[in-house]
Protein backbone atom coordinates (compact mmCIF):
# COMPACT_ATOMS: atom_id res chain seq x y z
CA UNK A 1 0.00 0.00 0.00
CA UNK A 2 0.98 3.12 -0.72
CA UNK A 3 2.77 5.83 1.68
CA UNK A 4 -0.08 8.39 1.13
CA UNK A 5 -1.73 10.65 3.26
CA UNK A 6 -4.47 13.15 3.31
CA UNK A 7 -5.34 16.28 5.25
CA UNK A 8 -8.80 16.75 7.38
CA UNK A 9 -10.78 20.26 7.03
CA UNK A 10 -10.98 20.74 10.90
CA UNK A 11 -7.84 23.17 11.95
CA UNK A 12 -7.34 21.01 15.18
CA UNK A 13 -4.28 19.59 16.99
CA UNK A 14 -3.15 17.87 20.36
CA UNK A 15 -0.88 18.38 23.02
CA UNK A 16 1.25 15.42 23.70
CA UNK A 17 2.16 12.22 22.16
CA UNK A 18 1.08 9.80 25.26
CA UNK A 19 -1.17 7.30 23.41
CA UNK A 20 -3.69 7.49 25.83
CA UNK A 21 -7.63 8.13 24.49
CA UNK A 22 -8.30 10.15 27.64
CA UNK A 23 -5.72 12.38 27.52
CA UNK A 24 -6.92 13.70 24.42
CA UNK A 25 -9.23 16.63 24.28
CA UNK A 26 -12.04 16.69 21.72
CA UNK A 27 -11.91 18.82 19.39
CA UNK A 28 -8.43 19.39 19.21
CA UNK A 29 -7.43 23.17 18.97
CA UNK A 30 -5.38 24.70 16.05
CA UNK A 31 -1.87 24.76 16.43
CA UNK A 32 0.94 26.26 13.86
CA UNK A 33 4.85 24.87 13.30
CA UNK A 34 8.17 26.78 14.19
CA UNK A 35 7.25 27.99 10.30
CA UNK A 36 4.40 29.55 11.08
CA UNK A 37 2.25 27.51 9.32
CA UNK A 38 -1.32 26.47 10.74
CA UNK A 39 -1.08 22.51 10.74
CA UNK A 40 -4.05 20.43 9.58
CA UNK A 41 -5.27 16.96 10.83
CA UNK A 42 -3.34 14.28 8.15
CA UNK A 43 -4.54 10.73 7.94
CA UNK A 44 -1.92 8.48 7.27
CA UNK A 45 -2.46 5.60 4.97
CA UNK A 46 0.95 3.88 5.00
CA UNK A 47 0.68 -0.49 6.33
CA UNK A 48 2.17 0.14 9.52
CA UNK A 49 -0.33 3.37 10.58
CA UNK A 50 -3.26 3.31 8.66
CA UNK A 51 -5.86 5.70 9.28
CA UNK A 52 -3.47 7.33 12.23
CA UNK A 53 -3.90 10.79 12.50
CA UNK A 54 -0.83 12.97 12.70
CA UNK A 55 0.45 16.90 12.64
CA UNK A 56 3.09 17.76 10.02
CA UNK A 57 4.93 20.71 8.64
CA UNK A 58 3.79 21.53 5.12
CA UNK A 59 7.94 21.63 4.77
CA UNK A 60 8.56 18.31 6.66
CA UNK A 61 10.45 16.20 4.32
CA UNK A 62 11.63 18.84 2.29
CA UNK A 63 15.12 20.80 2.24
CA UNK A 64 13.96 23.87 4.88
CA UNK A 65 11.86 22.85 7.27
CA UNK A 66 11.07 22.79 11.28
CA UNK A 67 11.25 19.27 11.69
CA UNK A 68 7.18 19.20 13.21
CA UNK A 69 5.62 15.95 13.43
CA UNK A 70 3.29 15.10 15.79
CA UNK A 71 1.28 11.76 16.26
CA UNK A 72 -2.59 12.18 17.36
CA UNK A 73 -3.88 9.31 17.61
CA UNK A 74 -2.16 6.61 19.58
CA UNK A 75 -0.16 3.64 17.68
CA UNK A 76 -2.61 0.93 16.88
CA UNK A 77 -1.80 -2.70 18.24
CA UNK A 78 -0.46 -5.59 15.65
CA UNK A 79 -3.78 -6.74 15.33
CA UNK A 80 -5.25 -4.08 13.41
CA UNK A 81 -1.93 -3.36 11.81
CA UNK A 82 -2.11 -6.41 10.23
CA UNK A 83 -5.93 -6.20 9.63
CA UNK A 84 -6.73 -2.97 8.42
CA UNK A 85 -4.92 -2.44 4.94
CA UNK A 86 -6.17 -6.15 4.35
CA UNK A 87 -9.88 -4.31 4.62
CA UNK A 88 -8.57 -1.28 3.02
CA UNK A 89 -7.30 -3.08 0.16
CA UNK A 90 -10.92 -5.35 -0.28
CA UNK A 91 -12.61 -1.80 -0.22
CA UNK A 92 -10.90 -0.19 -2.61
CA UNK A 93 -11.09 -2.97 -4.99
CA UNK A 94 -14.95 -3.54 -4.44
CA UNK A 95 -15.20 0.21 -4.80
CA UNK A 96 -13.16 -0.21 -8.30
CA UNK A 97 -15.42 -2.97 -9.25
CA UNK A 98 -18.40 -0.72 -8.54
CA UNK A 99 -17.28 1.72 -10.24
CA UNK A 100 -16.72 -0.32 -13.35
CA UNK A 101 -20.02 -1.83 -12.79
CA UNK A 102 -21.82 1.40 -12.86
CA UNK A 103 -19.81 2.52 -16.16
CA UNK A 104 -21.14 -0.96 -17.85
CA UNK A 105 -24.71 0.23 -16.72
CA UNK A 106 -24.16 3.53 -18.31
CA UNK A 107 -23.06 1.71 -21.80
CA UNK A 108 -26.00 -0.58 -21.42
CA UNK A 109 -28.27 2.24 -21.03
CA UNK A 110 -26.85 3.99 -23.90
CA UNK A 111 -27.46 0.79 -25.87
CA UNK A 112 -30.63 0.08 -24.97
CA UNK A 113 -31.91 3.87 -26.55
CA UNK A 114 -30.48 3.13 -29.50
CA UNK A 115 -32.42 -0.17 -29.75
CA UNK A 116 -35.36 2.08 -28.52
CA UNK A 117 -34.90 4.05 -31.53
CA UNK A 118 -34.47 1.06 -33.98
CA UNK A 119 -37.40 -1.04 -32.48
CA UNK A 120 -39.41 2.92 -33.18
CA UNK A 121 -38.26 3.45 -37.01
CA UNK A 122 -39.12 -0.85 -37.52
CA UNK A 123 -42.37 -0.19 -35.71
CA UNK A 124 -43.50 3.10 -38.21
CA UNK A 125 -42.29 0.27 -41.47
CA UNK A 126 -44.83 -1.68 -40.00
CA UNK A 127 -47.11 -0.09 -39.73
CA UNK A 128 -46.61 1.54 -43.07
CA UNK A 129 -46.73 -1.73 -44.81
CA UNK A 130 -49.90 -2.65 -42.77
CA UNK A 131 -51.80 0.62 -43.80
CA UNK A 132 -50.57 0.05 -47.40
CA UNK A 133 -52.27 -3.33 -47.20
CA UNK A 134 -55.29 -2.38 -45.70
CA UNK A 135 -55.66 0.40 -48.47
CA UNK A 136 -54.57 -1.89 -51.35
CA UNK A 137 -57.87 -4.93 -49.89
CA UNK A 138 -60.15 -1.74 -49.87
CA UNK A 139 -59.43 -0.66 -52.91
CA UNK A 140 -59.81 -4.33 -54.06
CA UNK A 141 -63.25 -4.67 -53.12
Amino acid sequence: MSSRSTTSNRKQQTGSDSGDWSARPFPIEAHTCKCGIELPINTSWTDKNTGRRFLACANYMKVLHCNYFEWVDPEMCGRSKQIIPGLLKKLNKLEDDMKEEKENQGKMLIQLELYKKKVMKLMVVILTLLLFIAMHMILKL
